[in-house]
Parts: structure tokens; C-alpha cells; sequence
């Protein structure tokens, strides 16, 4: 399974999109950029740069 970190933003919309297309399946873990969620710690174990989209492949 893919968690893909992503906001409404056209970065993230072409994250998604290509995810779609290609069948794989995935959790859409959605931050809040107006909250600086991209820079709580959590996230920066994920992405260092604190940068969204962000994807967790878990197999």
C-alpha cells in the first residue's frame, strides 16, 4: 500500500492523477499547508524539505 502526503494544490493533483491511472492503491493523507502541517515533525521524518507531494511506499 502507497501513502501518498499530498494538499489541493496542482503538484498534488498530478500525484494523485497518476496514481489513478495507474491502478495502484494508495491512502490519501491530506496536510494542511494554512497549519504548516508539512512541517511538523512527523512529516519531515517522511520528507526532509518539508516539500508536498510526499509518498510512503510500504512494501
Amino acid at each position: 500500500m502507497i501513502d501518498l502526503y499530498t494538499a489541493a494544490t496542482p503538484n498534488g493533483h498530478k500525484v494523485s492523477i497518476a496514481l489513478e491511472e495507474l491502478g495502484l492503491p494508495y491512502t490519501l493523507k491530506v496536510l494542511d499547508l494554512a497549519k504548516n502541517e508539512q512541517k511538523n515533525p512527523a512529516f519531515l521524518a517522511i520528507n526532509p524539505n518539508g516539500r508536498i507531494p510526499a509518498i510512503v511506499d510500504h512494501e
